[in-house]
């Protein structure tokens, strides 16, 4: 059978431009990712990591300063906040020793002990701390009120124990180190005041001990 002959072209008419053939869009094909390729060795990626700090909010320290008088100290000391914190001193007179006489700084400070004197005494304070730390560390200062008794006393009447009051204000410095040893050093001046008599005299501090 002959085959059929091609359609015929269509005829422009004159004047007129051919129409063009419209031809259906081609879809945009998304590029692909970029491969993955991991750090070479030894390639160092820094990266912030936060690391909460040690915390030491209770502090057990000797004050070994007042030994060769034959006085032994003890604080505990709590953090209630950053920057804030209460201490608590107990203190006693163990064995005799030359204390000087009734104007002696050491005597008076000793809550006016003799040579002879037997004696306690608490103390309770607040520290200011200027660092915002959980420890106990950096420089403080703060007061401490200051109660006690003494047998035998330098002033007043000594066949029986006398009691004394008075007010302290201290400034130093305390560090905590790894593990939580504790040490710090300061000073202050003492009011004290037993029948009558009245002393003002300069103290110094040093805490030994642990933190928790």
């Amino acid at each position: 059978v002959p085959s059929l002959p091609p359609p015929p072209e269509p005829q422009s008419t004159p004047g007129h431009a051919p129409a063009a053939r419209r031809t259906a869009p081609t879809p945009a094909t998304p590029a692909p990712p970029p491969p993955y390729r991991a750090s070479p060795p030894g390639h160092r990626t820094d990266s912030v990591v936060y690391v909460e700090p040690e915390t030491h909010p209770v502090a057990v320290t000797l004050d070994p300063l007042g030994l060769p008088w034959g006085r032994l100290s003890g604080n505990v000391e709590v953090q209630i906040m950053p920057h804030h914190s209460v201490i608590v001193s107990a203190n006693t007179l163990l064995y005799d020793e030359g204390r000087g006489g009734p104007n002696a700084l050491v005597s008076e400070g000793l809550g006016f002990a003799s040579s002879a004197s037997r004696g306690f005494g608490v103390e309770v304070g607040y520290h200011y701390w200027w660092d915002w730390a959980r420890a106990l560390r950096g420089p403080f200062c703060g007061p401490s009120l200051l109660l006690g008794a003494t047998s035998l006393a330098a002033v007043g009447d000594p066949t029986h124990v006398q009691g004394y009051w008075g007010l302290a204000l201290d400034g130093g410095w305390q560090e905590v180190f790894a593990g939580g040893f504790t040490a710090g050093a300061g000073g202050g001046l003492e009011l004290v005041r037993m029948s009558g008599t009245t002393a003002v005299v300069p103290r110094f501090l040093i805490q030994l001990g642990w933190s928790f």
